[in-house]
């Protein structure tokens, strides 16, 4: 037991570093090392039972998503130093290797496909369905990976909504909560709020968070539930469409094909450990 709550704060540490980094998602590391349903079905749980305390914190969903945050706050607070130092001064290393990180992931999660070959090819329209999924999935997280700033003012409502399209966001593998805010030109706002402590603003996004989390964990675990195989495609697409975000930021070809490679390597090694962790 003590071995898979660590094995937890591990995953969250990944994760944290992962949204460190503006334009790549933590929940696309959850879906590589294998425990995105749960962390989709934790959070899902948490707002179906969040008046039901004593269900709630006695349950195994609750003290998953404990120490998954509290690997995600730990990753958070270590890497965003040396982030932002590798970010200004080695952006196309940084940016390439989580290009690779992810393309691993996308490789690791069609060999997986192909082991459900059968059930996809169980008429035509299984194919067609998936395909559409794929490049739906594609198209939404490109568009947003590469969007420009939208020109909004910062009411508080466009605060509110701000917060529900981040951490909806956030959840969904490809797409980036923070990379969603800075298109909203809402970032250095929010930032500038926090650090000058504006309770209201605050509040108002936490607010606008909390519905974006509670909505989006309910709705993914309804499409895992039905409609598993084309959920994941689009999933997966999100995913490819998603590389946008970190090649737009590489100059030098040479170096991002080297640190894609290393990052790919990378990639292998966490979802091997993932799916080990997830086997034990």
């Amino acid at each position: 037991m003590v071995v898979k709550k660590l094995i937890t704060l591990v995953y969250g540490l990944l994760m944290g570093i992962a949204d460190a980094i503006p334009g790549v998602s933590g929940a696309t590391i959850a879906l590589m090392l294998g425990i995105y349903e749960d962390f989709v079905n934790s959070w899902s749980f948490f707002f179906s039972n969040l008046f039901n305390f004593k269900k709630l914190f006695t349950s195994k969903e609750f003290k998953f998503l404990i120490f998954l945050y509290l690997g995600v706050i730990i990753g958070l607070l270590l890497s965003l130093g040396f982030i932002d130092f590798f970010m200004t001064n080695y952006p196309n290393a940084i940016f390439s290797f989580f290009a690779g990180l992810i393309i691993g992931g996308i490789l690791f999660l069609i060999t997986d496909f192909f082991k459900k070959k059968n059930e996809i090819k169980k008429d035509r329209t299984n194919i067609i369905i998936c395909v559409f999924f794929l490049f739906l999935g594609f198209v939404i997280a490109f568009y947003i990976s590469g969007a420009q700033f939208l020109i909004m003012e910062h009411s508080l409502p466009i605060i509110f909504v701000s917060g529900v399209c981040a951490m909806s966001a956030m959840i969904m593998p490809g797409i980036s909560g923070a990379f969603v805010l800075l298109m909203m030109n809402q970032y250095s706002y929010i930032v500038n709020a926090v650090n000058e402590f504006k309770i209201g603003v605050i509040l108002t996004f936490i607010l606008g968070a909390a519905v974006g989390l509670a909505f989006m964990s309910k709705l993914l675990k309804w499409l895992l539930d039905k409609f598993y195989l084309y959920t994941m495609m689009c999933l997966i697409g999100m995913m490819i469409g998603g590389l946008r975000a970190p090649i737009l930021k590489v100059n030098n070809w040479l170096f991002f094909f080297i640190y894609v490679f290393m990052g790919i390597i990378c990639s292998l090694l966490i979802e091997w450990f993932g799916r080990k962790g997830v086997a034990n």
